[in-house]
């Protein structure tokens, strides 16, 4: 038999339709054939994939088995329209535009998982942020689709590129806040300020993050409600990230002591105190130092790292147990300022040489996170008992100079 002949039967088949049954017949065994060798291929593949240690080919099997069918099915049908071409040349057009649809999804899969997901992911350790992935697919997917319309009904479809002014002032216009939040999402992308996972400060909003998609980006409160802040929001607030640059975090706590407190003692005090929570870092080593002295107490800075943020409230909480605890053992008093926010007291309380106003307005104490301490003794003396100590306010003025 002379093959060279093959194309001019198939051209003159073409020309003249078969009968019905003979296209379905041929579609069903083209169907059937593709199939076989659907099953033997991928048996053959999977085999050959179990042998190897890259994951590279298993992800493009899995990738691969759901188009190679529809590839299939589609050439069946293909087979059984050219055969019956005569009649349906409209729906050979659309069969053939959906085959080269398929092989362009088919290869854009394969580049994808070669690309972003084997060799960046796997080999590179660098993940690609969803946005810009999302972004060069609909790019790919919208130039292939664009090729294959113009290929197979031969439109010249250039011009539908070359868009309009008015038309142009009008989407930009009408989609200014969603471009602007679509280009404030690819800055942070490219400047990798914060990614899933992390704890960002965004405008008084505290959270950790859980999806930064095209428009938005969403957190969740320690509450465990979530927040949806536009890009465009944050692109222009000041963010503080609490996990960068590593998950490491330094916290400050305060505590007041009382007036006469040995700073040895209270530093013997927050030692215990860390020994008493373990899962303060020891590597930097807790730091503590006497901020400021005032009439009514002394105030500490406590500085301590912890190895994960979510928990911070919680470990502070133990902390300040631990060292009320440690104050108490060691003989240290806490400073009493804030027991009962609020209270109005006389102003010589805080200034005990201020002049005696009787008009003078009380002065209302502020709300102080502290732990009361037992009043100290009273001292003998000529005067009549004052009666139970007053309550202090916290204060940052300095002493005044004698």
């Amino acid at each position: 038999m002379n093959l060279d002949r093959l194309p001019a039967l198939w051209a003159d088949l073409l020309r003249h339709p078969t009968s019905l049954p003979v296209a379905l017949g041929a579609a069903i065994a083209v169907l059937a054939l593709g199939f076989f060798a659907y099953r033997l291929l991928f048996a053959l593949l999977s085999r050959a994939a179990r042998a190897t240690r890259t994951s590279l080919d298993d992800l493009l099997l899995r990738r691969m088995r759901l188009p190679a069918r529809l590839l299939v099915a589609l050439l069946a049908l293909h087979t059984f329209i050219a055969l019956r071409g005569a009649e349906l040349p409209t729906l050979h057009k659309g069969v053939l535009l959906l085959e080269l649809a398929l092989a362009s999804y088919l290869a854009i899969e394969i580049a994808e998982t070669m690309v972003i997901d084997y060799w960046l992911a796997e080999r590179r350790k660098v993940q690609l942020p969803a946005l810009v992935r999302h972004l060069l697919l609909t790019i790919l997917y919208l130039v292939a689709g664009l090729s294959i319309v113009g290929a197979v009904t031969g439109v010249d479809l250039v011009p539908l590129l070359a868009t309009s002014t008015v038309i142009t002032v009008v989407l930009g216009l009408a989609l200014q806040d969603t471009l602007g939040n679509l280009f404030a999402g690819l800055a942070l992308h490219s400047e990798r300020s914060f990614g899933v996972g992390d704890w960002i400060l965004v405008d008084g909003i505290e959270g950790q993050v859980v999806y930064v998609g095209w428009r938005s980006t969403r957190l969740r409160t320690f509450s465990g409600d979530i927040v949806i802040l536009p890009n465009s929001i944050i692109a222009k607030a000041r963010v503080q990230n609490f996990c960068a640059p590593d998950r490491t975090c330094a916290r400050n706590i305060e505590m007041l002591v009382a007036l006469g407190a040995a700073p040895e003692a209270v530093e013997r005090a927050a030692q215990r105190a860390y020994a008493q929570v373990p899962d303060i870092l020891r590597e930097p080593p807790p730091r503590l130092w006497l901020a400021a002295v005032t009439p009514l107490f002394q105030r500490y800075v406590i500085k301590f790292w912890i190895a994960d943020f979510e928990r911070h409230d919680l470990l502070e909480s133990e902390l300040m147990r631990a060292f009320f605890r440690a104050c108490r053992d060691e003989g240290v008093a806490l400073s009493p300022a804030a027991a009962q926010p609020g209270l109005a007291v006389d102003p010589r309380i805080l200034d005990p040489r201020a002049p005696v106003d009787p008009t003078a307005a009380p002065v209302v104490l502020p709300a102080i996170v502290a732990v009361p301490a037992a009043p100290a003794p009273a001292v003998a003396s000529g005067k009549p008992d004052a009666g139970p100590p007053r309550q202090q306010a916290r204060s940052a003025e300095p002493l005044p100079e004698r």
